[in-house]
């Protein structure tokens, strides 16, 4: 029985590929779980898990779940600066379970589960976004899976924060649209589109592999770019299928914006709350990094100098990372890489590095740039990263500014 299991696990390729997804996140969790009587031990109050992972945002997505959208504090905050999917799927478990188990753990239940499903597709992806004659596939999905689990960062997929699922639905998007399957892909853009503002962008990868498929197509035409313009608008006008795919993309933002105009009056109450989180008038995106990499962010913001200067330089290298994915012509995942980390530059560099990891994409950059390496380099270079992690960690446990 043993031995007929074992020869059906060297054959199945994705039940390999899910062992190794589930066995590298036990070993993430049981880090994070190590981690807490660690921090015990210099912490003025001792506290358990739930209270460590679940900082800063997570207390609104509990209120969420558990009483849903009010009306606003007198601080001017509100939580309908949240957007609705995520906190909904943890009232559904909530419901279903009777309220005997803690929200914080069924929010990180949610958010484990989403992210061992973003991890798997995001292998599957990278298999057909990166060149697997040039690299080796073990080699990419080793990469993958350490960064999304134990790279920096990946703390924010065990929480009760909306990274997991929105990745997840992410991840879904590029593979369904790699796949050509554009239906599957605009349903994800859609649910993306309800977890996080950045998630009706998405319709910009589907645009941009329509687009990329018709140009090669006319690559024997003297005028081809222009030649490609006019047949892919044919195209996708003449296409029912991709009329209604593009369409559907940001059907999660709308809802929750009708919602909206029905339970507070304002279709864009999500945007205009989001002044009682950031006070600060900087000219967006160029005077953000201006000040932030200068470390002149001073009084006009809440976030640290240190921390404005670091998360500004991180915000300057993860575009002149998507640069360089556009020139090695990962078209899809740089334009919407920029567009993701451009949307909350326009007022702070507050919570960029959630942005970052969040819209995935960056992770297919590495993990091309540490195929590039030797393998010596690449494993001293994957030893610092999981150390950068264990920081993360500490830092998020301690409710440290930095990964806000």
């Amino acid at each position: 029985m043993f031995s007929v299991f074992i020869e059906h696990y060297k054959n199945n390729e994705k039940l390999r590929l899910f062992t190794k997804i589930i066995v590298v996140w036990l070993l993430s969790r049981l880090v994070m779980w190590a981690m807490v009587p660690v921090m015990n031990l210099v912490a003025d109050t001792p506290h358990n898990l739930l209270y460590y992972m679940n900082p800063w945002d997570a207390e609104w997505y509990k209120e969420l779940a558990e009483e849903g959208y009010k009306l606003p504090r007198s601080s001017g905050m509100a939580n309908w600066a949240f957007f609705p999917l995520y906190p909904m799927v943890c009232a559904l478990i909530r419901i279903i379970t009777g309220g005997y188990i803690n929200t914080y753990a069924i929010g990180m239940l949610v958010s484990n589960i989403c992210i061992i499903i973003a991890v798997y597709y995001a292998v599957r992806f990278a298999w057909l976004e990166l060149d697997t004659d040039k690299y080796d596939r073990v080699d990419i999905e080793n990469i993958i899976i350490f960064l999304m689990f134990a790279g920096p960062c990946a703390v924010y997929y065990g929480s009760m924060y909306t990274e997991s699922l929105f990745t997840m639905c992410v991840v879904l998007c590029f593979y369904n649209t790699k796949k050509k399957n554009y239906m599957m892909a605009g349903v994800s853009a859609a649910f993306a589109s309800a977890t996080r503002i950045v998630g009706c962008t998405l319709i910009v990868v589907l645009l941009t592999d329509m687009y990329v498929s018709m140009y090669k197509q006319h690559r024997d035409e003297e005028r081809r770019i222009v030649a490609a313009i006019k047949a892919f608008i044919k195209d996708v006008i003449s296409d029912a299928g991709k009329l209604l795919a593009l369409a559907i993309c940001p059907l999660g933002i709308f809802i929750y914006m009708t919602f909206l105009r029905g339970f507070c009056g304002d279709a864009w109450a999500f945007y205009h709350v989001q002044k009682a989180w950031r006070t600060q008038k900087l000219f967006p995106v160029i005077g953000v990094l201006i000040k932030s990499c200068t470390g002149r962010l001073g009084e006009m913001s809440d976030v640290k100098q240190i921390n404005g200067i670091i998360l500004g330089w991180l915000c300057v290298f993860t575009l002149l990372l998507y640069v360089i994915m556009l020139v090695r012509k990962h078209y899809a995942c740089g334009i919407f890489g920029i567009i993701a980390l451009m949307i909350p530059l326009t007022s702070s560099v507050m919570s960029t590095l959630r942005f970052i990891v969040g819209s995935f994409v960056v992770y297919i950059g590495i993990t091309e740039a540490l195929l590039l390496t030797g393998r010596n380099t690449r494993r001293v270079i994957m030893v610092l990263l999981a150390a950068a992690e264990v920081i993360c960690i500490s830092a998020w446990y301690f409710w440290d500014g930095l990964l806000m």
